[in-house]
């Protein structure tokens, strides 16, 4: 009895030390892209401080000097995918493609400084396709070529091709779905 209760504790023992070990893989993995991320972005904050520090050195062969070595070193960073530029246009393109997916990606957009595009909080789209699930939800596929869920029963009519449709940001991170001229259903984006 003894050994089958101290093989038991070791038995125990191990599955906590997994446990451990799998949580330590995972935050370390989680922490090495975290890193990734803020180092990206400060070689990118750095790359473009000294390209406008440039302004500042006095002597024309100096200053063209200078802008040279920035200007290198940018087009080597954005080669190596260490940085990127993007206008706002394509901000709000890629906003528009993420609205509704998981909140780490859209994150990513944000533009923390003044004058930055303006969060989405709905799209409008045309449904393109509706096929029916159980307990009354349906999967409404959009003109844009996402999908969305609703995760409430429609009691009333079914949505139809061809209809406009929004969806609008709600509370607590859900989603309001709105075929024109009919009641939202909460819904969520799968594809």
């Amino acid at each position: 009895m003894i050994i089958t209760d101290r093989i038991d504790l070791w038995e125990s023992n191990m599955m906590c030390r997994k446990s451990a070990a799998v949580l330590l893989i995972g935050l370390a993995l989680s922490a090495d892209g975290a890193f990734a991320q803020t180092s990206q972005s400060t070689t990118s904050a750095k790359l473009f401080d000294d390209l406008v520090r440039c302004r500042s050195v006095s002597g024309g062969d100096d200053r063209l000097a200078c802008y040279d070595r920035a200007v290198t070193a940018m087009q080597d960073a954005q080669s190596k995918n260490e940085m990127a530029v993007i206008d706002k246009d394509s901000v709000r393109q890629a906003k528009r493609q993420q609205f509704g997916l998981n909140a780490f990606a859209a994150s990513q957009l944000d533009s923390k400084s003044e004058g930055g595009v303006d969060d989405l909080d709905e799209i409008q789209s045309t449904i393109v396709g509706v096929d029916p699930l159980a307990r009354g939800r349906w999967l409404l596929r959009l003109g844009d070529g996402s999908q969305w869920q609703t995760v409430e029963a429609v009691a009333y009519r079914v949505p139809k091709a061809n209809m406009a449709v929004t969806v609008k940001r709600a509370a607590l991170g859900t989603f309001l779905i709105r075929p024109t001229g009919w009641p939202a259903v909460r819904a969520r984006r799968i594809k």
